[in-house]
């Protein structure tokens, strides 16, 4: 009869190498990172870039565009750190994983007047992120977040 805890040998596999869920997370997460890194730094060196509409002006929703680009520069390098904890088997980095998905994917949702394609696009990958982070592999009964 199987046991339903983890055996002391897969204990010592990182767990990236035990889920596949994980290490995708982990992989979207770090690319995440990059996106918003790249985002940040359009938004503080080119400043017209994400200027779509005449009343909007260099304002979005809360926050003037360079603002934003700080923010997502945090966000991005946080993203990119708490993925290299995943990758090593951190449970407090797969937390905080997921609390920079949500973060992110909250943020993509004020950028979505300004490109609704991109925003979209990575706010699905957030989502997967948060999925891949949350959800217990089925061959290892008791893996938590």
């Amino acid at each position: 009869m199987e046991s339903s805890q983890p055996t002391p040998e897969t204990r010592r596999v990182p767990p990236a190498e035990r889920s596949h869920w994980v290490a995708f997370a982990g992989i979207l997460l770090m690319l995440s990172g990059l996106f918003d890194l790249i985002n940040g730094f359009v938004a503080l060196l080119d400043r017209g870039y994400y200027s779509t509409t005449a009343n909007h002006g260099n304002r979005l929703l809360i926050f003037n565009f360079a603002v934003w680009g700080w923010v997502w520069i945090v966000i991005g390098v946080a993203q990119v750190l708490a993925s290299l904890g995943v990758f090593l088997g951190a449970r407090a980095a797969r937390i905080t994983g997921i609390v920079l998905a949500s973060a992110c994917l909250v943020g993509q949702l004020i950028f979505l007047s300004a490109f609704p394609y991109w925003s979209i696009f990575v706010m699905a990958m957030s989502l997967l992120v948060i999925y891949g982070l949350v959800t217990v592999p089925r061959h290892l009964p008791g893996e938590r977040v």
